[in-house]
This record gives C-alpha cells, structure tokens and sequence, in this order.
C-alpha cells in the first residue's frame, strides 16, 4: 500500500526549507509519494489545498506558522482531508497546543504517523473546530473569513501590528512592550450569544449599567497560552465549542499606576490565577459582538486585519482533521 501526501511550503520562513529537506526523504523511504506547492502572497494557501485534492492527496502536509494554516484550513476541513503540521512560523499557536514540540518532532509524529497508516491504516486525530469572523474596517466595508484559534481588537492587535520592529519572536515582545502603554479605547457593546451560564447580550457586568466602556484589549480565544508558556486563558481548549472571552482594563493613565496594575496582572498570570485579578474579566461563549466607537487595530490568529468598526465571531462546527501526538 502507498499513500499520496500534498505537502504546502510557506516560503517566507527560514525554518521551512530545512524542514522540507528533512521531511521529503523520510517520507519517501516510508513509502508515501508527493507533490509539493509553495505558498504566496497572491496565493496564501487554499488554492495549493484546493489544487492538491483535486490531485487526489490522501493526506496533506503544512509547513509554515499558523497563518498558512488559516488560509488552508477550511478548504482541507470541507474536504475532510487528514492534516499533518509541521511548524516552521514564529508563534507556532495551533501546533504547540496539540503537543507537537519542535519542528523535528512535528516531523518525527508526520513520518511514523504515515508508516502507521501505510501498515495498518491507523492515527491519532484531533478535530479542530473552524471559526469564522465577520468585521467592518474603517473604510465601512464588511468582510468575512475563517480563523482558528484567536481574535482580538485592542492591546494585543497593536502589539501584532508593531512584530516587524524586530526578527522572531523578539518583534512579537517589542510589539507588546509598547503596546502596554498604548491608551485605552471605547467599547460601544461586547455582545455574547449561548454563554456557558446560559445568559447571553450586551456585557455590562463591569460597566455600571452602561454597555460604554474603556478597556485596553478584547480578545476570544480557543488556545490557553496564545503568546508563550503562560496561560492566559486557562480554561481555553483548542477543540472546545465555546470561547474563552477576555476583557482587559480599564488600565489607569498615569505611568505610576499603570505600571503597577501591569506588574499585578503580570503577577497574577504568572501564578496561573489570571482571573483573580479586576481587570482581567473573563467569560465562555460560542459568539460574541465587540462594537468600537473608533476604528481600533484587529487580528485573527496573530495576522493583522487592519482597523476595525466591529468584529464578530462565532464558534464553527466544521472540523480539521489534525494527526496529533498522543498525550
């Protein structure tokens, strides 16, 4: 028996090429033949999905970071097509939280994982849920697309926004030095539908009433620890049904004070009790409205949106068949 594996390259990252000349050899001597495609601007990763089921791929291969997975991902999970990561990007997100370490070990899991179904036909698969968002920019026009395991307006899209100041993940650090002490914004509403105490509509449970408020981020997540080791959002599963929402601030104005409400949440964080602390407002839900009285910085699983008017998202039921290490 022999298995035919699509294999999509994400160019861009340095790690990538490595992994490909590691990869194709073992694949090769396991018994699996391949077409390759890069990625591009252009073409960032569904036609390449599209292209290679249409070739008649039993398996497809990622290589890249997590926006190469986002664009391939709804094509490959319509198609129920088992999906092997690779992780070669900066963040990784989706790859760390189904337990694969290291781009050696994503490679050592994708060659054992294919001589095992060569053999007898078995894996270990993890279905992750496609999510889908829809926003309006600045400009008023509305999109829609799909993500997979992080939104956010606020705080953390202007520290994506600024990663570039520097290589690796050192950009991504810089990005959040300086975004600490960007200014608060308005929030018009942060809606949630089907919440997991079965309330639902406009959050005021720190507003005083008013659905008006400053905070200094808003943020959905499906992953515990979106940026490193530190669980930000412990009770975030990658394959669960709802959200894990995050509302930070208001954080102060004056240096003194913000400083000190940062080293607090930081020590919070840090002894995993985030929630414990007043400006870290947490809730479960499957969908959520976050209404700006100002076009803010937005992002989807850390690739930046542009500035946004509203962003809503909401938990999809279409799943990608990921191969996972078992625990």
């Amino acid at each position: 028996m022999s298995i035919a594996v699509g294999i999509i390259l994400n160019p861009n990252h340095p790690a990538t090429w490595r992994a490909y000349a590691d990869l194709v050899p073992e694949l090769q001597k396991a018994g699996a033949h391949h077409r390759s495609m890069t990625t591009s601007v252009e073409r960032s990763g569904r036609w390449q999905a599209e292209q290679l089921i249409e070739w008649g791929a039993d398996a497809v291969i990622i290589l890249g970071g997590d926006g190469t997975i986002r664009a391939t991902a709804p094509v490959l999970a319509k198609a129920g097509m088992l999906t092997f990561l690779i992780p070669t990007g900066t963040a990784n997100v989706l790859s760390r939280h189904i337990g694969l370490r290291s781009t050696r070990h994503a490679i050592d899991h994708c060659v054992r994982a294919v001589a095992s179904i060569i053999r007898d036909g078995s894996t270990n698969l993890r279905g992750i849920p496609i999510n889908t968002a829809e926003y309006q920019r600045a400009d008023g026009r509305r999109h829609r697309t799909e993500f997979i395991s992080l939104a956010g307006t606020g705080g953390d899209a202007r520290a994506v926004a600024h990663h570039h100041s520097a290589p690796g993940l050192l950009g991504y650090a810089w990005g959040a030095a300086r975004a600490l002490f960007a200014a608060d914004f308005t929030v018009g509403t942060v809606d949630t539908l089907n919440t997991a105490d079965g309330s639902g509509g406009a959050d005021t449970s720190d507003t005083g009433g008013s659905a008006s408020a400053p905070v200094w981020s808003v943020m959905a997540s499906k992953v515990a620890r979106p940026a490193g080791p530190i669980a930000v959002f412990p009770q975030a599963r990658i394959d669960a049904e709802a959200f894990n929402v995050l509302r930070v601030g208001p954080i102060p104005d004056r240096l003194i004070a913000r400083c000190r409400a940062w080293a607090g949440i930081a020590t919070v964080c840090l002894q995993g009790r985030p929630q414990a602390h007043p400006l870290m407002n947490y809730r479960s839900t499957t969908e959520i409205t976050v209404s700006l009285e100002s076009p803010m910085p937005t992002h989807l699983d850390g690739d930046l949106i542009g500035d946004c008017l509203e962003l809503r998202v909401s938990a999809g039921e279409k799943k990608l068949l990921v191969s996972a290490p078992t625990a």
